[in-house]
């Protein structure tokens, strides 16, 4: 017997049960609705046949709209469900934390460990305690990724700050794009569009005096870090993950496993190489080499919190942070007169973004270059 459930008063007469009551919508594609007691809303569902077996997705009891109404909004939910199966997406629901730590494990098994942890760390800080992650993809909207965009918003940083967190999950989310687990990237194309006007450069320069200031009032557990932050022209993150077996005493050479970038090896000398050798000593291969007392390694949260105390008790701007420190080293380096080429090499970074930021800090030197051209 056909079940009218387009009709109030047929939904009002049905018999509570378990087992939903379909209603047609087209070949293969039902619409479901399940009430289990008298006065509840009911639950509804879809439903369709791929030619092998039936696929279900619950949509709730829509209890919002009116009466008459809910079963043109059921309709309109299970035919978005249709038409997302209907250009290759998947049959099963995935949340937006979910699709987050798909593609962390994705980093870690085509990119790099160090890269894995940085996307989980956004993620976490970012992503999994807020009510975005609970979202499932082909529900996203372009209103809740707004309202995630600004709740990012509102806790600080800056756009260029924001557009590193945003690209992180633009990732993830386009990753399940391509592997159909959501059928159009309508919800975030916009939303996640970085902010053109951010601009890339860590503008803060601490001169040496203030690097010694800021070093000097680092807590004496994080010492040892916080001081390769300053002699060495790294991400902090590859700082943080170097190991005991990295550093060539014989050579004085350390390798800097692949990263964001690959691995190279940079030659020390002076304080550098004096301080490298006292963190190695008496530690083994796998240790890590400017590691927490316990031996862990740092994690970005703790050199966090060392360094905004270290720099408020020092009287240093409060957008004092590890990348200040790493901005200084190569702009030392960009102004003592290294070409471009090697500045690059040993920050682990591209000639052309190192032209971008920091190539005008070299007039001094072309201008000293261009008194050879001189005809007298």
């Amino acid at each position: 017997m056909a079940v009218h459930l387009d009709r109030v008063e047929a939904r009002a007469k049905l018999s509570p049960r378990r087992e939903p009551y379909w209603h047609r919508l087209a070949k293969s594609r039902y619409l479901g609705f399940r009430r289990m007691s008298r006065g509840a809303y009911g639950t509804w569902l879809a439903r369709v046949y791929d030619g092998q077996k039936f696929h279900q997705k619950p949509l709730g009891e829509l209890a919002t709209p009116l009466e008459k109404d809910r079963f043109d909004a059921a309709k309109a939910a299970a035919e978005e469900w249709f038409e997302h199966l209907g250009l290759g997406g998947s049959v099963k629901s995935t949340t937006v934390g979910e699709a987050c730590r798909v593609y962390v494990e994705e980093l870690k098994t085509e990119n790099s460990e160090a890269a894995s942890v940085d996307a989980a760390g956004r993620f976490r800080r970012l992503v999994y305690g807020d009510p975005i992650a609970q979202i499932e993809l082909p529900k996203l909207t372009a209103t809740q990724m707004a309202g995630w965009k600004k709740r990012v918003l509102a806790k600080g940083g800056s756009r260029s700050s924001y557009n590193r967190n945003a690209t992180a999950l633009r990732a993830a989310l386009n990753l399940a794009l391509k592997r159909r687990v959501v059928s159009s990237d309508h919800a975030w194309v916009d939303e996640l569009a970085p902010f053109e006007d951010a601009d890339g450069r860590r503008e803060l320069y601490l001169p040496l005096r203030s690097r010694r200031k800021l070093v000097g009032n680092v807590a004496e557990e994080a010492q040892s870090l916080v001081r390769a932050f300053a002699l060495l022209p790294l991400r902090p993150g590859d700082v943080a993950a170097l190991r005991v077996s990295d550093f060539d005493a014989r050579h004085a050479v350390l390798s800097v496993p692949r990263g964001k970038t690959k691995s190279r090896k940079l030659p020390l000398s002076g304080e550098l190489l004096a301080h490298v050798k006292a963190c190695a000593k008496g530690k083994c291969h796998q240790d890590f080499l400017f590691c927490r007392p316990d031996g862990q390694q740092w994690k970005k949260e703790g050199w966090r919190d060392v360094i905004n105390e270290a720099a408020k008790a020092a009287k240093l701007p409060k957008e004092t942070c590890a990348y200040s420190l790493r901005h200084s080293a190569i702009t030392d380096l960009v102004t003592s007169g290294l070409d471009l080429f090697h500045v690059a090499q040993v920050s682990g970074t591209s000639v052309a973004m190192i032209e971008k930021n920091y190539a005008h800090l070299q007039q001094r030197q072309v201008r000293a270059g261009l008194l050879v051209l001189g005809l007298k």
